[in-house]
């Protein structure tokens, strides 16, 4: 018979079993290195999907979910005024003293933005006209419309700046003409006719002598040509490109302003700062656009902050916008005189009138204006623009847009009312724009990130859930492979049993490297009252031999073939001849001869 030593399985477990240990610790590593950097890589794969979805979120398009709520915006948007009452005019006006103020406001007004008429352009361009109307908000006022103050008289200012560069004659006219009708540099309005407008009687008698032509009107207010006011813009839907979304191309058919010295200056860029672009970064800076100001503003990044528990960021309008050159070189091309005051922007070739804007309380103008004004007190808090933007969207959740309207009176030659002033600009009054979004639409927005939170680690554990499956799912594999090994090595074939070696055997019978004990297997139907007990089964290492031979004793005994035994196989067995007990199926005598 043949049979395998038991060193033949062994190596083949053992061959396994190293397969099995480094196919093992290849997966220990990788999944090692899948902690490690699976989160990074399914964060990257996630905001990836994130930035698609609100790409096609954020784009001017009728499909668009922001679309709607940017054509008829719902949410309130209030315009409040606060307006400096002067406490002691006869004294400014007789001896040139300190203006002494008193704020009072805000006096708010909600303001209602239709955009209609729109079309679609080449180049992910939209058109549209815009109508902007505001109506008085008494809920949110610390007033009423007719509530009264002392305040700049505004066209007789006007008029007075306009004579000094006429002849004598004029001039003494215009001042004669003040006398009668009781004018001076400072007068007692309302806040609805402040805004609104009134009929100014000196104007009025100015227009019968001069005709339309020079005095086009009498009637004067600072939204009486604003209030319901249309103009047409063209902006980038941000289709193709999501940094462009919203950015103005142009404006009332205008690329640029031709009211300052410089190219850079008359450039109308940026947005009308209704909404950014997706993928905001703290190292942008913003242009906001404003008719008000003839000019875009720059809004830079202040700091990071939780706004309805949402990380958000702060932009805010630096301190150099309304700079003049000697504090800030790049502001050269707004100034419109040879010498231009350090805070204070001199806006009277876009408002027919002698106006410049500032920071409301002339925040971040020098100091010598500042000390000009008792009552004038300044606060970052209080006065500075400022946005507070969601970047991943592009959303802004709070605006305050702040600006201050000044006036400049000077002593003009010729019009005693102005002769005791000091020329300088006066504020007259500061607005400030505001949106606030409810915290309702912040829950959407959080619920939202959520999900997508949820989705983020559901895929980081399906990737971990995967290993460890086709970790468990290896080792069964091998389990079974090297099973299979040492069944195809061993004796595990119900159809024979291991007969034990008993009688007198001596050494001297057996060759180097045999096995003491020798073990024959005999067909189950040949044995008959055997001494083989069924715990003997499968003892024996030993190949099933594929062809019978007759013993002598007439028992079955199996070896193997010519052709099998040259069939290139590398064998470690010896064939043997043995005599077994007909009585008892016991090993009598052998094994005598190899075969």
């Amino acid at each position: 018979m043949t049979c395998r030593s038991r060193s033949t399985c062994a190596t083949c477990c053992l061959a396994y079993a190293m397969c099995f240990m480094v196919t093992l610790s290849i997966i220990i590593i990788v999944s090692i290195m899948g902690a490690i950097k699976g989160p990074s890589a399914v964060n990257e794969m996630v905001e990836d999907k994130i930035s698609t979805v609100i790409d096609e979120m954020m784009v001017l398009e009728p499909s668009s979910e922001i679309f709607q709520s940017w054509l008829d915006p719902q949410i309130p948007i209030y315009q409040k005024f606060y307006f400096f009452d002067v406490q002691n005019a006869d004294d400014v006006l007789n001896s040139g003293a300190k203006p002494r103020y008193v704020e009072k406001g805000p006096y708010s007004y909600r303001l209602h933005v239709s955009r209609y008429d729109v079309e679609f352009g080449d180049n992910d361009t939209l058109s549209y006209r815009q109508l902007n109307w505001l109506e008085f908000a008494p809920e949110v006022s610390a007033g009423l419309e007719n509530d009264s103050i002392t305040t700049i008289n505004v066209p007789f200012v006007g008029l007075a700046s306009g004579a000094k560069h006429q002849d004598w004659f004029s001039r003494l006219t215009v001042s004669a003409l003040a006398k009668i009708h009781e004018h001076e540099m400072f007068t007692r309005l309302t806040i609805g006719e402040i805004l609104w407008g009134y009929e100014d009687p000196l104007l009025k008698q100015l227009q019968l002598m001069v005709g339309e032509e020079k005095v086009p009107t009498y009637k004067i207010g600072l939204l009486l040509r604003t209030n319901g006011s249309r103009f047409s813009t063209v902006v980038n839907t941000g289709a193709s490109n999501s940094t462009m979304l919203n950015q103005i191309v142009t404006f009332n058919d205008k690329t640029a302003f031709k009211l300052w010295p410089s190219k850079e200056a008359n450039m109308i860029n940026g947005s009308d700062g209704s909404m950014f672009h997706p993928g905001v970064t703290a190292e942008e800076s913003f242009y906001v656009f404003n008719p008000m100001r003839c000019r875009s503003v720059p809004y830079t990044y202040k700091e990071s902050l939780l706004h309805y528990d949402i990380p958000m960021m702060k932009f805010h309008i630096p301190w150099y916008t309304y700079a003049n050159a000697s504090s800030y070189p790049p502001n050269a091309g707004f100034c419109l005189q040879d010498s231009c005051p350090d805070g204070i922007l001199n806006v009277t070739s876009c408002m027919d009138a002698n106006f410049g804007i500032s920071a409301p309380h002339f925040l971040y103008a020098s100091p010598d204006i500042i000390d000009s004004f008792d009552g004038i007190e300044p606060n970052e808090t209080k006065h500075q623009s400022y946005m507070v933007v969601e970047p991943v969207t592009g959303v802004s959740y709070t605006q305050r847009r702040r600006l201050q309207m000044n006036l400049y009176m000077e002593s003009v030659d010729g019009i005693m009312q102005s002769e005791g002033i000091r020329s300088m600009y006066y504020p007259l009054t500061w607005i400030e724009m505001g949106v606030d979004l409810p915290e309702s639409l912040a829950t959407d927005y959080k619920n939202q990130m959520s999900a997508v939170e949820g989705y983020d680690d559901m895929v980081f554990y399906a990737f971990i859930a995967t290993a460890i499956f086709c970790f468990l799912l290896f080792i069964l594999t091998a389990i079974c492979v090297i099973l299979q090994c040492c069944k195809k090595r061993g004796v595990r074939d119900d159809s024979y049993v291991t007969m034990k070696k008993e009688g007198s055997i001596t050494s001297k019978t057996y060759t180097d490297g045999i096995p003491t004990d020798i073990y024959v297997k005999i067909p189950n139907e040949d044995i008959g009252n055997n001494n083989v007990t069924d715990e003997q089964k499968y003892e024996q290492k030993c190949d099933i031999i594929t062809e019978s031979t007759v013993l002598s004793n007439g028992h079955t005994h199996k070896h193997q073939t010519d052709d099998e035994s040259s069939s290139g196989d590398e064998h470690d067995e010896v064939l043997w001849k043995v005599h077994i007990s007909e009585a008892n199926g016991n090993v009598i005598s052998g094994p005598e001869t190899q075969v």
